[in-house]
């Protein structure tokens, strides 16, 4: 699954996962997009540290709620109650 820089949502979270409407210089960005045609959300989690953007995560609204929930278990509980919310 590679998402297309265009046509994406983003949304940023601080430090601590609490939300916030400018892109943080220490933080977290989700991307994300729906797909119409086939009904999936696609979602790619990036940590943000300095301004630069490393990818720690991408899911899909195929992916079990529990395995994402678990594979987010270190970062901020806001990061995965964002992330879940979005793949509803």
């Amino acid at each position: 699954m590679a998402l297309e820089l265009e046509n994406l949502e983003r949304r940023y979270l601080d430090e601590k996962g609490f939300r916030i409407y400018e892109k943080p210089i220490n933080g977290y960005e989700i991307a994300f997009r729906y797909i119409p045609i086939n009904s999936i959300k696609e979602i790619i989690v990036y940590k943000i540290e300095n301004g630069k953007e490393t990818q720690i995560a991408q899911f899909s609204s195929l992916d079990n709620p529990l395995d994402v929930a678990k594979s987010l278990e270190e970062y901020p509980q806001g990061l995965t109650q964002e992330v879940l919310q979005l793949l509803k």
